[in-house]
């Protein structure tokens, strides 16, 4: 199967990292509990302007610190040696820098990343996970959910604070070994389909 995989959020604790870092920027000590939102600019008193541009400012050491969900590189690379497809879809802009620090990212903790499989500035990852022929895609940011579920691709919700409240009844795990177990599960439920239409 061709897996989507977001990185922020799915793969990587990057809304720990961020709060750290404005933490340090903005000398507050807020903790995760109290950051309950995708963006940080309301719980930091930011107006939106200048939310983005404090985040643009410091994308890239939020990037470099955050560490992996627990078993995520191992999981990945269990289902990469089984056969499965790994397309890392990120909405992370393409500058170069920002690129550097994602594979960079990647390679330090051992997630199979080959040279081809990094998808950065999706901003739609619905369109793209169509055009790479994506069958699953993981996922934690509401916004982006929606849009993959317009463009009817399957989507498993990685469990994070600020998505626990989304509308849609759908599947979710909270480790990246539940992620295994649902894709095995799947792969069956796919199965099963294509041999009664076959």
């Amino acid at each position: 199967m061709k897996l989507g995989i977001d990185i922020d959020g799915t793969i990587k604790y990057t809304h720990k990292a961020a709060i750290q870092v404005y933490n340090e920027e903005l000398n507050m000590s807020l903790t995760e509990d109290e950051v309950t939102t995708f963006h940080l600019d309301k719980p930091y008193g930011l107006t939106s302007d200048e939310g983005k541009k404090m985040w643009r400012r410091l994308e890239g050491k939020i990037y470099t610190i955050g560490v992996p969900l627990e078993h995520a590189p191992e999981a990945l690379q269990q289902l990469t040696d089984k056969g499965h497809e790994v397309y890392f879809i990120t909405a992370r802009p393409g500058f170069d820098k920002i690129k550097s620090i994602t594979i960079d990212w990647l390679g330090k903790h051992n997630f199979p990343y080959n040279g081809k499989n990094l998808y950065m500035n999706s901003q739609n990852k619905g369109i793209i996970a169509q055009k790479l022929g994506i069958d699953l895609f993981f996922e934690d940011d509401p916004e982006h959910i929606n849009r993959l579920l317009e463009a009817n691709i399957p989507t498993v919700i990685v469990d994070t604070v600020y998505n626990r409240e989304y509308a849609e009844k759908m599947p979710r795990i909270k480790d990246w070994f539940e992620g295994i177990a649902y894709i095995q599960d799947f792969e069956k439920l796919l199965a099963e389909v294509n041999n009664f239409n076959g």
